[in-house]
Parts: structure tokens; C-alpha cells; sequence
């Protein structure tokens, strides 16, 4: 699926989609190119809804789509058909008016399982709130910066170092003369801490998000035939095509070499294995302890654990952080409080050992609280939880 209209739906679903942001999803669903997508959600909502009781009886949601249909001249044998609407074969105006019932109807049903009456529901969602684009920037002549204020600091000292920002958002870093004379041998660090993310383009125009919880070691300046740099947690490039000089990603006992892809590391020292999901071009991805190396292809992952390997690759999954909201694919549940953990600047704790290991899978977005997200969890009817201070306890 379109990981736009996912992310859409993820904000839709915890009642944060803006005005705007519908009329994107509503278009996007509209355009023939995602007609599968259209289908797709047409199928989630009107045939398997999110309720075991529905909140329009089976006649009314019938007749609300008949409506709609009846506008398209659509005969009744044809309506008989439509659990999958034939979305290509509708005029757009259609399409979208059929979209935005949908909408409206997964709307009720996400008010209808998750009351905001519910107190202590009410109370884990103000308690913790979400992380920001916030980073440390420490240069290799011993300089910090906070680059959370890089708007409201000094911005001749900024400039003075190489730092500005462009109109996407980017850390954008050029470094100065004095820079390039110097003798320093150091490198510029740039940590994101717990809560934190932030996105920076390189000297050479490399782009790189940084997840929360993760540092990038990168030189003054790429001198050589080399491009390297250093990662520590997560992070995804888009690496400017250089054929003369190689870009190589050093990240714990493994080293990823490329001239112009994207891609997206997972290295956090906690997780039991290293995670290279490529998406697109081809790189190379070695274990420095065996010396094995191996080539991916678009849509393969390698995995770094008591040797190298590799895998079809999960995209979206590998991703979803970057595009703003959590993806669990079958996933246990002490790999998603790790996640939560690091994005909230939580510390969390299980009372039953065996919890660590229960699976789960959903989709929500990373903008809300992290009340959200626990409810998500909840509903499955397999754990609860409860908040003291900025600790989560998860509970049978």
C-alpha cells in the first residue's frame, strides 16, 4: 500500500487528521494509480469494520452506499459486487464522495471502540507526549550546538561553523575554510536523544533521517575516494551518486558500501541483530568479524545475528518510523516497548516475563501521546497497562 495513505490512516484512525490532510487522503485515494489501495480500504471498513457490533445496521450501510453507487449508474447487479468497488470505473467527484463516507464511517467506528469518557484511557494520554525534531551537534573542534534553537540562537554562530537549514527542514552542514585547513582529525557527532529525531544533508548531499536514540560520526569534509561515516541506532540515507567516491556506513561490527542509494539501518546496541532493508539501488553489506560480504537488491533485508544473512525485506515495516507512525508485523511485544521507550523517553517494565514475548500487530501513528499507542495494544484483550511517572508497567 501507498505508505502515504498508510500513514493517513494511521492519523485518521487517533483522530488527528487536519482539513488538509484529509483532502490529501481523500485525493490520493481518488487517483487511478492507487486504485488498489481504494479498494483495499473499501473492503477493511464496509466489509469487516473495526466492531464486533456495528455501529450502522446492515440495511443502513446498504443504502448509504447505494447512494453513492446510484450517482455512478451503477446497476444492481453491479451493486451486488461492491464489497471491492470497481474504483477505475468511477468518475472522480465519485470516487471521492465514496471515499469520504468511508472516511466518515471509520471515524464513528474508532469513536465507538475507544470512549473519551474513559478516565484512566484519558489520563495515559496526557501524561506522555510524543518526541521532536531535537539533536545535539557537537563539531570536531570541540563546539556544541543545541539544534532544537538553530532558529532562535545565534545564527552567525551557525553559519560560522557550516550549519544552516533548508526550507525542507534539513541540518544542512558546508563546511567553512577554516574547517577544511585545519588539522583537526576529530569528527562531528550529531546525537538524537531519547524523544528526539531529526533529518541533516551531508557535504556531499546525502540526506540522512536519524531515529530517536541514535548518534552519526561524520568527517569536516570527504577528502579521498572514501565517503565514510559511523551509526549508532537508526537511521535512512538517500546517498548522493558519487561513482568516484564510494559511501560507506560503519555501524558496530558492520560496514555497508554504496554510490548512490536508499536504504535504512537498524544498529540500536540493545537489539540482537543489525538490519540493512534496502530500497533502492544495491549495496554491499559485509560482517567485519567473518569477512563474509553479500549483495542486496531492492527489497531485500540483510541481518547482522551470530552471522550475515539475507531476507526478503520488509518495506513498510523498515520504514514506517521515518514516514511518521509505528508499523507492527507480528511483533513481540518487548521489540515494541523498545521502540515506544525510545521515541517517549520512557522507561518501561514487565511484571509477567512471558508478556515480552506475546505478538501483536497494528498501526498507529507516532505524533500521538503515548496513550494511543497503549490502547492500541490493549484491545487485543492480552495486556494492560499502567503509568507511574515515566515508567510503563505492562501487566496480565
Amino acid at each position: 500500500m501507498n505508505l502515504r495513505i498508510v500513514y493517513l490512516r494511521a492519523r485518521q484512525r487517533a483522530h488527528t487528521l487536519s482539513e488538509l490532510q484529509k483532502r490529501e487522503l481523500l485525493t490520493l485515494l481518488a487517483d487511478p494509480a492507487n486504485a488498489s489501495d481504494f479498494e483495499e480500504l473499501t473492503a477493511e471498513i464496509w466489509g469487516n469494520p473495526e466492531s464486533a457490533v456495528p455501529v450502522f445496521k446492515p440495511e443502513e450501510s446498504r443504502a448509504i452506499l447505494k447512494n453513492i453507487l446510484a450517482a455512478g449508474r451503477i446497476s444492481p447487479e453491479e451493486e451486488q459486487k461492491t464489497v471491492r468497488l470497481k474504483s477505475n470505473s468511477l468518475p472522480l467527484w465519485i470516487k471521492i464522495s465514496a471515499a469520504a463516507v468511508l472516511i466518515s464511517l471509520s471515524t464513528v467506528l474508532f469513536f465507538y471502540i475507544n470512549p473519551l469518557n474513559n478516565s484512566r484511557k484519558t489520563e495515559l494520554v496526557a501524561l506522555v507526549t510524543p518526541g521532536t525534531d531535537k539533536a545535539f551537534l557537537t563539531m570536531a573542534n570541540g563546539t556544541k550546538f543545541s539544534l532544537a534553537d538553530i532558529e532562535r540562537g545565534d545564527e552567525a554562530k551557525y553559519r560560522s561553523n557550516g550549519i544552516s537549514k533548508t526550507k525542507d527542514g534539513f541540518l544542512k552542514y558546508a563546511p567553512v575554510a577554516q574547517q577544511v585547513n585545519s588539522n583537526v582529525k576529530a569528527l562531528n557527532v550529531l546525537v538524537t536523544p531519547k524523544g528526539g529525531q531529526y533529518k541533516i544533508m551531508l557535504p556531499d548531499g546525502t540526506k540522512v533521517w536519524m531515529n530517536a536514540a541514535s548518534t552519526l560520526r561524520f568527517p569536516l569534509a570527504f577528502d579521498g575516494g572514501v565517503r565514510m561515516v559511523e551509526i549508532e541506532g537508526e537511521a535512512y540515507f538517500e546517498v548522493a551518486k558519487d561513482k568516484s567516491k564510494a559511501f560507506k556506513v560503519r555501524s558496530s561490527d558492520q560496514l555497508v558500501e554504496v554510490y548512490g542509494t536508499h536504504f535504512n539501518i537498524n544498529s540500536y546496541p540493545e537489539e540482537a541483530r543489525i538490519v540493512t532493508t534496502l530500497l533502492e539501488g544495491s549495496v554491499a553489506v559485509s560482517d567485519l568479524k567473518s569477512g563474509k560480504q553479500l549483495m542486496l537488491k531492492p527489497g531485500q533485508q540483510a541481518v547482522l545475528a551470530n552471522g550475515l544473512s539475507v531476507s526478503a525485506g520488509q518495506m513498510e515495516e523498515a520504514v514506517a518510523w521515518k514516514e511518521g507512525y509505528f508499523l507492527f508485523e507480528h511483533e513481540e511485544l518487548g521489540s515494541i516497548m523498545r521502540k515506544v521507550s525510545r521515541w517517549y523517553n520512557i522507561e518501561t517494565q514487565f511484571k509477567n516475563e512471558e508478556l515480552k514475548h506475546v505478538r501483536f500487530g497494528g498501526t498507529v501513528d507516532r505524533f500521538q501521546n503515548l496513550g494511543d499507542v497503549l490502547r492500541m495494544l490493549e484491545l487485543t484483550g492480552n495486556v494492560k497497562f499502567k503509568i507511574e511517572g515515566r515508567t510503563v508497567i505492562a501487566y496480565k
